[in-house]
């Protein structure tokens, strides 16, 4: 028996329907996730945004995407800018407080816009992306959100290192995940192998870019070391300055 085109096509929406409805959260798991982040909240990430100024007013676009395997801010940065006025803002960093969470929902990705505590309240946005369950959403919430400070999540971790990151400093015995949690994703990384052990160099991000507003644009330096050096894993040389290139030629 021959089946029409018609036949075939009505029989795959059919057995498809559910799969495209399935695309966005319940009305009960919404308010789940409204109120999964509810209060104060903890990045895990670094969070950039792109900030502008417009004849409509203010704006600020999300630059970070979570999905639930993994987080991606690369492809957004190289798209073109819209405005004339615009910049991106790397003003949110691993461990830094927001509040005030308000989600929009569009098919399978939320929107989450929250606001930085003094004096760093700038606003932040967030694309949690390929959101089709409440398993979803919450593998992509622990991506980026914690509830508590970075350094009260792990009470294994020895007191200094702990105290140092809620200080917001590197200290020479760190572990690379430490040291995340204070610098964030370095903007580059260099590996070598010196006499049989790795090493790996990180160059933390030195500036933080500019808020562009109406009244004035707000540029400021991360604070970071210039340059942090692991060694078999541990961080061994911490150099808070750039270092000046040599030009006696030796």
């Amino acid at each position: 028996m021959k089946l029409r085109l018609s036949t075939i096509l009505a029989l795959l929406f059919v057995l498809l329907a559910p799969l495209a409805v399935r695309a966005e959260l319940s009305k009960q798991e919404r308010e789940s996730a409204k109120s999964m982040t509810a209060g104060t909240l903890y990045l895990r990430l670094d969070v950039p945004c792109k900030y502008g100024a417009g004849g409509f007013g203010l704006s600020v676009e999300p630059l970070l995407e979570v999905s639930p395997t993994g987080y991606d801010v690369e492809r957004r940065l190289r798209l073109p800018s819209k405005k004339k006025r615009e910049s991106v803002y790397w003003g949110f960093f691993p461990n830094d407080a927001v509040r005030y969470g308000k989600l929009s929902f569009s098919g399978d990705t939320v929107q989450l816009w929250l606001e930085g505590l003094p004096p760093n309240d700038n606003e932040v946005m967030v694309d949690f992306i390929h959101i089709n369950t409440m398993d979803d959403f919450i593998r992509a919430f622990n991506q980026t959100f914690s509830k508590v400070p970075l350094q009260d999540e792990h009470q294994e971790w020895p007191a200094e290192v702990r105290q140092a990151i809620a200080q917001r400093k590197v200290i020479a015995g760190m572990t690379k995940q430490q040291a995340f949690s204070v610098v964030g994703t370095p903007i580059n990384v260099t590996t070598a192998d010196e006499n049989g052990v790795k090493a790996e160099t990180w160059f933390p991000r030195q500036e933080k870019g500019t808020v562009v507003t109406f009244r004035r644009n707000k540029s400021t330096r991360t604070g970071f070391p210039a340059l942090l050096k692991f060694t078999d894993g541990k961080l061994q040389v911490i150099e808070q300055e750039a270092r000046s290139p040599d030009l006696s030629g030796k």
